[in-house]
């Protein structure tokens, strides 16, 4: 399973620094730490910062959260948005949760 964060590191944040600094190393090497825990090496994450230069697939998502104006940081679970906006490692763990049980029932 693929995990995309996609976060914008120089856009302006919130004044009272609410939400988890995606663009942050140690904020991705806990949540890769809690992945770990939780599913083993089924999941995979990724951090894409739509301030880099963009290519390939980075393209074709910033092409995504521009075309449907949506507010990041935004997760995407295997190439579909899943949440838009504000959101903690609970609900990024909570997600993957549904989405594994939700493949599941469909085999």
């Amino acid at each position: 399973m693929q995990i995309t964060v996609i976060d914008d590191s120089k856009a302006e944040k919130c004044e009272a620094h609410c939400g988890i600094d995606w663009s942050s190393k140690e904020a991705i090497t806990l949540i890769n730490q809690r992945i770990k825990e939780r599913f083993g090496g089924r999941v995979k994450l990724e951090y894409l910062d739509l301030s880099k230069p963009r290519t390939g697939r980075a393209l074709e998502l910033n092409q995504l959260v521009k075309g449907e104006n949506r507010p990041l940081p935004l997760l995407v679970i295997n190439g579909q948005p899943r949440i838009s906006g504000q959101f903690d490692i609970r609900h990024l763990l909570d997600a993957i949760d549904a989405e594994m049980e939700i493949r599941a029932q469909c085999r």
